[in-house]
């Protein structure tokens, strides 16, 4: 059927209409668009030839005039016509050999006509001016002139009628003026035939090249739309069609008017875009639409693009490329298309692997885009309601870290049919990795969105059974509802993603559904995030020093650097508000290193020669050798020694049990750099890598530090001697976070902790400037209790 459709969508009619031959009615598809400029062309390639007649002519005519006299005139009309054709042939010229000049500049029928009217009058002077008192010899030779260049006007300019019948009657007019003036009443009678036979022969010509050119055109057509078909891989495609420079459908196959439910006949002229989104309503949902309307509109080839068609009740899927003339000039549009609807659901061809999932069977990102612009299109059409649901995985990254994505894949399948089984009759898939996503188009309400999600959660964190390994993951859940919390895909997907980062980060294992103030904390985010990206450029960012001290000296013996930032419109923005954005925007390295550098330049001007604490994150760590390579550069461009610089990590990163990060801990302690474990107590203590000596000091987190000090805690108070107990044994530095009053410095130097930290001793807000001039703090029996400020 293809291939019936390919052979009978680039023929044409036999005969092309005399309105469009002689250049008064526009061409009605492409091809006749590429037909009117190979007439044009075959003019522009003839002018050279047509102007050396032209001079031979002019040529013999001035001699057969000149021995009568008017020789100033004669010069004049020479000089002139000498003067025209050289401008014609350096116009060619320039059209063949200045291809931007040709793209500017590029012949029509408005610049061909002008040079022709004009030429032709150049011939009409002679026998205005000179004819009466030319001898009869030089008469007859002028008439025969005239005659023959209308008539080798009517085959060198035939290809363009208007211009060869402008060149015929100008001259033709002249010779019966010419005849007038000798009263030959039988040359004045054959005269007008003349001209008709000339008009004939012009038109029959001009049909005989269109018809030629129109053939040979054809035949490159059709081979042209058989690479079309090669080139999108078209075998699966049903329909050809074509569209001329306005978008309006010049040539559409049976089988596409089949499915359109009209007639080829009725389809010419109209709008495509009109035809496919008649109110625009699935430009307002499709993305799939959106991007074939902007691909017509801009002349960008598209390729196996599907959209909903017919309300949404069908789909189709479109390819399509632009069409242009040889100056670049876009002339319309050929392309393929076929009906997806069914086999995008089921089948075993290429268009079904393309929307699932190959490992868990689902549907996949793409499938679960069309099925959601349905959805949405059959909820404004009244037939159901659309809600969306994405799925993360709790705890599966440590499967896949610690069990081997083979298990971790086994675990994805298991997970999938647990989702289809809880969420019968709804449409589940998979977007990629550990993210799920649910399409629902008959709930009632959020009460049964809620009931729903609720149980999803229940049946992804029962135990799993994966070989010999027992697992346990949890699911946390975004929602999102059409039309409140959006009416096209993107805004749907984008609102359940924001709800699903909402609940991540307020619980695990919980749903939410979207709000608007999500949205307007992401955008403030995005703002957040471009402004820390110039404070990085121009230099906003800053660090502070909070002093460490002896504990009972109160002696500085190390500051901590940390990172501010002081916005010039912002003002002092808390780390805490900056901090996450780093991490979520992956500038986290190159912020650190910023400061790794920052820290160890500055510390290196410190007289009382304190050590410097940087903090470190996970990513870093994760980083390797690029992270050893980073602080072998700062120490060696600052001139600190390595056993001056102590890099603080968080128990996190022992989460995944990662042979990177221990590799990147043995190699920073090799070149003599101290390694602190910070906030010990609080996560996932590795007390292996204690054992192995990895570490030179834990820190305390504020929290047992606090709590310790306060009568009525002694489970706080018994974790604290325990960590005191531990570090004396492996000799290890205890350092007390969150040191605010004199109660809790005086309780952790009894306890034995020997090092101390906190708004007692200092703020981190002094300028790295003045660190090392801080005073040293007093002992701890004349300081006074002072309350807290953030």
């Amino acid at each position: 059927m293809l291939i019936r459709d390919v052979l009978t969508a680039s023929e044409r009619p036999g005969r092309i209409r005399l309105l469009e031959l002689c250049f008064i009615a526009p061409p009605g598809d492409a091809l006749g668009h590429r037909v009117r400029q190979g007439q044009i062309d075959s003019l522009v390639r003839l002018v050279p030839l047509t102007i050396a007649v032209n001079l031979l002519a002019a040529l013999v005519l001035g001699a057969c005039l000149w021995p009568i006299g008017h020789h100033g005139e004669l010069l004049a009309w020479a000089g002139v016509f000498l003067g025209f054709c050289v401008l014609r042939l350096s116009r060619v010229w320039r059209l063949r050999r200045d291809p931007a000049y040709a793209s500017r500049n590029p012949p029509s029928l408005r610049t061909i006509l002008p040079p022709i009217f004009f030429l032709s009058l150049l011939w009409v002077v002679p026998v205005l001016a000179w004819f009466d008192g030319a001898p009869p010899q030089a008469q007859v030779i002028m008439v025969l002139v005239l005659f023959g260049m209308a008539s080798g006007a009517s085959v060198t300019l035939s290809s363009v009628p208007p211009a060869a019948l402008t060149y015929v009657g100008t001259v033709t007019i002249a010779g019966l003026v010419s005849m007038s003036r000798l009263g030959e009443i039988t040359v004045l009678i054959l005269l007008p035939l003349f001209a008709g036979l000339l008009t004939y022969a012009v038109l029959w010509n001009a049909r005989q090249f269109a018809g030629h050119l129109a053939a040979s055109l054809e035949l490159r057509e059709k081979a042209e739309l058989i690479n079309i078909l090669r080139e999108f891989d078209a075998s699966g495609s049903e329909w050809l069609w074509e569209l001329g420079p306005d978008l309006a459908l010049t040539r559409v196959s049976s089988g596409l008017a089949d499915a359109l439910g009209r007639t080829p006949e009725s389809l010419i002229g109209l709008d495509a875009v009109t035809l496919l989104d008649p109110v625009g309503r699935v430009a307002a949902v499709s993305t799939g639409m959106r991007t074939i309307v902007d691909a017509l509109r801009s002349n960008r080839p598209f390729r196996d693009v599907a959209i909903p068609a017919m309300s949404g009740r069908q789909w189709w899927s479109l390819s399509g490329k632009p069409l242009f003339d040889h100056a670049g000039a876009p002339i319309g549009w050929r392309g393929v298309g076929s009906d997806i609807t069914a086999s995008r659901l089921t089948g075993h061809d290429s268009v079904t692997a393309a929307r699932h999932d190959h490992m868990t069977g689902l549907a996949n990102r793409l499938l679960i885009r069309e099925l959601l612009e349905e959805a949405l299109l059959r909820r404004r059409a009244g037939r159901g309601s659309c809600a969306m649901m994405l799925v993360d995985l709790d705890r599966f990254k440590l499967v896949n870290d610690t069990l081997g994505h083979g298990i971790g894949d086994e675990l994805l399948c298991e997970v999938a049919r647990r989702l289809e089984q809880v969420a019968a009759g709804t449409r589940v898939g998979r977007l990629g990795g550990d993210e799920f996503a649910l399409v629902l188009t008959a709930t009632s309400g959020r009460a049964e969105l809620s009931s729903l999600a609720e149980e999803i959660i229940r049946s992804l964190s029962a135990p799993y059974r994966i070989g010999s390994a027992d697992l346990n993951i949890g699911a946390t859940i975004g929602i999102a509802v059409a039309p409140s919390d959006g009416v096209s895909q993107e805004t749907l997907i984008r609102s359940a993603d924001l709800a699903l980062y909402s609940a991540k980060k307020a619980k695990r294992g919980s749903f939410h559904f979207f709000a608007p103030w999500m949205a307007e904390q992401a955008a403030a985010n995005r703002a957040l995030e471009s402004d820390l990206r110039q404070a990085l450029n121009i230099g906003q960012l800053s660090l502070a020093y909070q002093p460490i001290v002896h504990a009972r000296s109160h002696k500085v013996i190390a500051r901590e650097a940390l990172l501010r930032w002081t916005h010039p419109v912002r003002g002092e923005v808390p780390p805490d508000l900056f901090v996450p954005v780093i991490e979520d925007a992956g500038l986290i390295g190159q912020v650190g290193n910023w400061v790794l550098r920052e820290a160890c330049r500055e510390a290196a001007a410190w007289k009382d020669r304190a050590r410097v604490a940087v903090n470190v994150s996970s990513a870093q760590l994760a980083a390797g050798p690029v992270l050893v390579g980073h602080v072998i550069q700062a120490l060696g461009s600052s001139g600190l020694p390595a056993e001056r610089l102590e890099l603080e990590v968080t128990e996190s990163i022992f989460l995944a049990d990662d042979s990177t990060t221990r590799a990147t801990l043995e190699q920073l302690r090799a070149i003599g750099v101290r390694l602190v474990l910070d906030d010990f107590g609080m996560g996932y203590s590795n007390f292996v890598c204690l054992a192995n000596g990895e570490f030179s000091k834990v820190k305390i987190d504020r929290s047992f530090t606090a709590a310790a000090a306060l009568p009525g805690h002694p489970a706080e108070r018994a974790i604290v001697e325990s960590i005191l107990t531990l570090a004396r044994g492996l000799r290890l530095e205890v350092t007390a976070e969150g040191i605010e009053t004199v109660e809790q410095a005086a309780q952790m130097t009894a306890m034995g902790c020997g090092q101390l930290q906190g708004y007692l001793f200092g703020r981190p807000t002094v300028p790295a400037s003045r660190a090392e001039g801080l005073p040293e703090p007093a002992p701890v029996a004349t300081l006074r209790p002072r309350p807290y400020a953030a």
